[in-house]
């Protein structure tokens, strides 16, 4: 074992570990960590419901997953291990560092040309187009879920362990999985059906962390064109029925003014 994560609010224990000269990573429910306040049996069970999101969606970007492991008193998932910088690294970085400190990944993410982060946000929405074709909403999708490889230039995406088959309702209220950052405004609404509508608000608040002023909305801190600044505005609309009605729709929008 070469390193853990125990800070997981989701109840997961993580762990990289070396087997006969390769890496893996392995999530594993059943164990307390530093962060989780709920029910041991509910991360066993969460992670089980995760298996069959892994089998289900496959893409290139999407950290390669290769089977579940059950035990006696837990169960675990694992991956070959990525090697990749996490967009919001919490568990090494406050959340101040994470905007000011040098090392941190997501200021090293700001710093890449305009163009480059241009690029990984169009990777994104073509993996979030992909998922929406397999009929599943984007649960807990954030920066978190984002890695980048600055040496290679190599975007992967993790932790999709909350995305679930549509419908999906929103049966936790205030409180439903995602972060402040990027959550839209059903998101907080008891019953609240969370569609298509929902991952393009998300998809949209990651574009301003990556190419604007973050919770800052304004054009003045915005580093591309209008038209891509005029689309992401339109698909932060309050009322769900004023946004792209789907992720691809907002893709198609995007492409549109990507030169």
């Amino acid at each position: 074992m070469f390193t853990v994560f125990n800070q997981q609010d989701s109840g997961n224990i993580s762990f990289g570990i070396i087997e006969n000269g390769h890496r893996y990573f392995l999530k594993y429910a059943g164990a307390r960590n530093l962060e989780y306040k709920g029910n041991l049996e509910d991360a066993i069970q969460r992670l089980m419901k995760a298996k069959e999101v892994y089998e289900q969606i496959q893409h290139p970007l999407l950290v390669p997953y290769i089977n579940c492991i059950q035990m006696q008193n837990g169960f675990c998932l694992k991956f070959h291990w990525i090697d990749g910088e996490c967009m919001h690294n919490h568990w090494d970085f406050t959340p101040f560092e994470k905007h000011h400190s040098p090392n941190s990944p997501f200021v090293k993410l700001r710093q890449l040309a305009v163009t480059e982060r241009l690029n990984i946000l169009t990777q994104i929405f073509e993996f979030a187009t992909y998922v929406e074709s397999l009929g599943y909403v984007m649960i807990d999708f954030y920066d978190g879920s984002i890695l980048y490889n600055f040496e290679q230039s190599k975007l992967t995406i993790c932790d999709i362990d909350f995305f679930q088959k549509t419908p999906v309702f929103n049966e936790i209220g205030k409180d439903f999985w995602g972060t402040a950052r990027f959550k839209a405004p059903e998101e907080y609404e008891l019953h609240a059906q969370i569609t298509s509508e929902t991952n393009v608000y998300v998809l949209a608040g990651i574009t301003f962390a990556f190419i604007g002023g973050k919770s800052d909305k304004s054009y003045e801190k915005w580093e591309s064109t209008q038209e891509l600044y005029n689309i992401c505005t339109k698909a932060l609309h309050k009322e769900k029925s004023k946004r792209y009605r789907t992720v691809q729709a907002f893709y198609e929008a995007w492409l549109a003014y990507i030169e």
